[in-house]
């Protein structure tokens, strides 16, 4: 059992730069067996491990406990390197030059060593500077209760309904809307499923038992409602099915109102005329407040903003209600008046609540173990097209899913607790416990220059940079742990751009927002392969410069089932002069399902150990490496190999490439 004894605490402040000597523990050993235990569990709910990583929507984070397991292991101390000891980094730098949802910078922070984290992308940048500075819990409550009861006052009559009941006001906590389809020059709306709410004792809540005919009229158009499985059967679920000629929002027709009475309770009803009458009067208010410029909101083509394009949505502004619209004007203007200290994160806060209020959002509250539940935005990490569109309430006073004040009890209270006190998982005969690190915290002290390390610990600098030129003295860095982009695997800074625009619009001075996508090290088409390459051959060239000799190490996790993703991974490192001293392999991904015969779907990360190639070592990776493309494990791990093959011996970058397509065919 883990005892409380085991937390040691580290002297802060006034310690000397430890002296770390040119052999590293990781370069021989790593515990894959606990790690691969204990990842594998956080892969169900990573944001539940570490919640103050979770400030903000990012995509692509790695396993919190994995990157611990590898921190761990560069502690010099041998009574500090366990898992669940305290501390052990105190006066070490360790450099994340992609630090993207600054998993490193966190881990790294609460074992007292003092992180530098640069990304070329403004949200991870804001998002670890609200994250790892320290503000008292009890003034961001009182900053956010009075910034959301002003909200409130602001927007509450705009989601009012009457009690189907007792007709008495009451209060609106999601509406429904169904998906307009054209068939014959007749329309239609289809909704996802008529099952409203599954009732535990079989007698579900259909939409014909709220809108008793199966047909709607509202200005003298009429629409019959089906579910998308008749959609499929009558052959109108089809991109040519769709009506592009109007705006995003208007394509969608409001059917049910779920609300809340204080004497009835929940209910649900059919939108009726004074409904409709609220909606049309807020498009009329919103006419007359100041909204971004449509350039700032511009829809440019990428991998997945072209499914927006296709689908005739130019602005961003067109994937929100009205009511959504006039909750953005009133939350930028009340933060005029926000104390600097808390502008960030409360602006953060706002840009990821987006993702549950947007006319993008899908209902899945009918089911019992998802009561009232949004489907938000990127639950599959693109653009989704809901037939039934939920249009929460923000200010909804209750703690229901996707509200401004339950992110706030998540995002920020529950997070900020646990910066303060962090909770690590542990295995006893089978069970999983929680052990808190009392002499740990997940929080720095923000400097500008590296000079501010000396005789410190837990500093941080964290800036929007390119790092193919990093601003740091050469060997000013002990170690370089991070997590490159996977070649083609995601394309998060296309997605981001929903929040971007509107974080550019909140916090217009804090990040240049017009920095230069194409230099992310993210290869998104065939013409920009090389780029993958030459960004990421820039950035460990870098690397190498910083990092302190002879105990510098390059360390990152990587993984993917495209040969050429290896062969300009290699490349880079090959032209940077890394060459790979050891390699494990750790679980990282939990997939709904997994192919790995196609690899699809790679369940498995390899941890890459590297150094500059600077002294003459003998090789420890030839021969022949045959790929196993049937297990994931294995896949990874025979990657790793080659790949160390590959840096180690004198192949040209033509003979790279074909050495990886013969061994990867896919």
């Amino acid at each position: 059992m883990i005892k409380a004894q085991l937390q040691i605490e580290f002297p802060i402040g006034e310690m000397d730069i430890v002296k770390l000597s040119d052999k590293v523990r990781i370069d021989k050993h790593f515990p894959e067996n606990d790690a691969n235990l204990l990842s594998k569990q956080e892969s169900f709910n990573k944001h539940l491990f570490r919640p103050n990583t979770y400030l903000h929507k990012w995509w692509a984070r790695r396993s919190g406990t994995t990157f611990r397991y590898i921190l761990k292991q560069l502690v010099p101390e041998i009574n500090l390197q366990d898992y669940y000891t305290s501390g052990g980094l105190a006066g070490v730098t360790i450099l994340d030059p992609m630090m993207g949802g600054g998993t490193t910078l966190h881990e790294a922070i609460r074992l007292g060593a003092n992180v530098i984290g640069f990304d070329i992308d403004p949200i991870p940048v804001l998002q670890a500077k609200a994250s790892l500075s320290d503000i008292e819990t009890h003034e961001k409550i009182q900053v956010f209760n009075s910034f959301f009861n002003t909200l409130r006052e602001r927007l509450i009559g705009h989601y009012s309904t009457k009690c189907p009941v007792c007709s008495n006001k009451s209060e609106i906590q999601f509406t429904l809307y169904g998906l307009r389809k054209k068939h014959n020059n007749k329309e239609y709306l289809v909704v996802d499923s008529l099952i409203i709410k599954e009732l535990s004792n079989g007698k579900n809540i259909y939409l014909s038992d709220i809108i008793t005919s199966n047909n709607i009229c509202i200005d003298n158009t009429s629409w019959d409602i089906i579910d998308k499985i008749t959609a499929k059967k009558l052959q109108i679920n089809g991109k040519e099915n769709d009506i592009l000629d109007i705006p995003f929002p208007e394509r969608y027709i409001p059917l049910i109102i779920n609300g809340h009475c204080k004497e009835h309770g929940q209910f649900f009803k059919p939108v009726e005329k004074e409904d409709l009458k609220l909606l049309k009067n807020v498009s009329n208010k919103l006419d007359n407040y100041l909204l971004p410029e449509n350039g700032l909101f511009k829809v440019s083509y990428g991998p997945k903003s072209r499914d927006l394009l296709i689908r005739n949505i130019e602005s961003y502004h067109q994937l929100f209600t009205s009511r959504q619209l006039l909750y953005l004007h009133y939350s930028r203007e009340l933060l005029e008046n926000i104390h600097p200290d808390h502008k960030l994160w409360l602006s953060l806060l706002i840009s990821t609540s987006l993702e549950f209020n947007s006319a993008l959002c899908g209902y899945k509250g009918s089911e019992k173990r998802r009561p009232g539940a949004i489907r938000h935005v990127f639950s599959h990490h693109a653009y989704s097209f809901p037939y039934t569109s939920l249009e929460n309430n923000p200010v909804f006073i209750n703690n229901t899913s996707g509200t401004l004040g339950r992110l706030f009890n998540s995002r920020i209270l529950a997070a900020s607790e646990w910066a303060h006190r962090p909770v690590e998982r542990y295995n006893e005969n089978g069970k999983w416990l929680k052990t808190t690190l009392y002499h740990e915290t997940d929080i720095g002290n923000e400097c500008k220059s590296i000079d501010g390390f000396r005789n410190k610990s837990k500093m941080f600098i964290v800036d929007q940079n390119d790092s193919s030129t990093l601003p740091l003295p050469s060997q000013s860095v002990d170690f370089v742990v991070t997590d490159p982009p996977y070649y083609d695997s995601v394309q998060y800074s296309d997605l981001s751009h929903f929040f971007r625009c509107w974080l550019q619009w909140l916090l217009p001075n804090e990040a240049d927002w017009k920095y230069i996508t194409n230099k992310s090290a993210v290869a998104v088409s065939k013409k920009e392969e090389k780029n993958y390459c030459s960004a990421l051959s820039n950035i460990w060239s870098e690397c190498s410069r910083v990092l302190r000799r002879p105990h510098g190490r390059l360390i990152f996790t990587y993984h993917h089932w495209n040969p050429d993703a290896w062969a300009q991974l290699a490349i880079s490192l090959k032209r940077s002069g890394f060459v790979l001293l050891n390699y494990y392999v750790i679980y990282s991904e939990n997939p709904t399902s997994v192919h790995i015969k196609n690899l699809k779907s790679l369940q498995h990360d390899s941890i890459l150990i590297l150094q500059q190639n600077f002294e003459n070592k003998s090789k420890i990776w030839d021969g022949h490496n045959s790929i196993n493309l049937l297990d994931s494990k294995e896949f990874c791990s025979d990657c790793s190999k080659l790949l160390g093959r590959t840096l180690e011996n004198d192949f040209t970058e033509t003979e790279i490439y074909k050495l990886w397509e013969d061994n990867i065919k896919v």
